[in-house]
């Protein structure tokens, strides 16, 4: 990452606040993250595919899941981690905003191909929404781990 990133006040070394650009380059590496929403049944999370375009992040779920109809127009956290590469170290991104939705149809006028290009399908059978949340309010976290510690402790169970 850039060389620009500061320790957290008060927090261990291995502890390192990503800035705004580092965030936004973290969630446009990845494509798959835990949406954290209210339900009528009370909080979820679940694991949701997603796709970046210009400043939206946008969700493709069935009509049928809870996501579609409880998460539009309510507060939502996107959260996005992983282990970084050639490092013994994992970043965490959220991004938090109120939710929207968007026309199922992400084809321009004229085109046979969806503009915008998910990391799951769903059959043409299947009526699909598209939830959005916008790339703005962002925190992230750099943290290292002791890759080697815990490959011990896996090779001594």
């Amino acid at each position: 990452m850039l060389p620009s990133s500061t320790a957290l006040p008060g927090r261990r070394r291995d502890h390192v606040q990503l800035d705004a650009n580092e965030c936004r380059r973290w969630v446009e590496q990845h494509h798959e993250g835990r949406l954290g929403y209210l339900s009528g049944r009370g909080p979820r999370s679940v694991v949701v595919s997603y796709a970046v375009v210009g400043d939206q992040i946008l969700v493709q779920v069935p009509d049928y899941n809870d996501i579609a109809h409880y998460a539009p127009g309510a507060r939502v956290t996107l959260a996005v981690d992983g282990e970084v590469e050639h490092t013994s170290a994992i970043e965490e991104v959220s991004v938090t905003g109120t939710a929207g939705h968007q026309d199922g149809n992400l084809r321009a006028p004229g085109d046979t191909v969806p503009t915008v290009q998910f990391g799951e399908s769903w059959p043409a059978a299947i009526k699909t929404s598209i939830v959005t949340l916008p790339l703005k309010d962002m925190q992230g976290v750099r943290r290292r781990t002791d890759r080697r510690r815990l490959d011990e402790r896996q090779d001594n169970r």
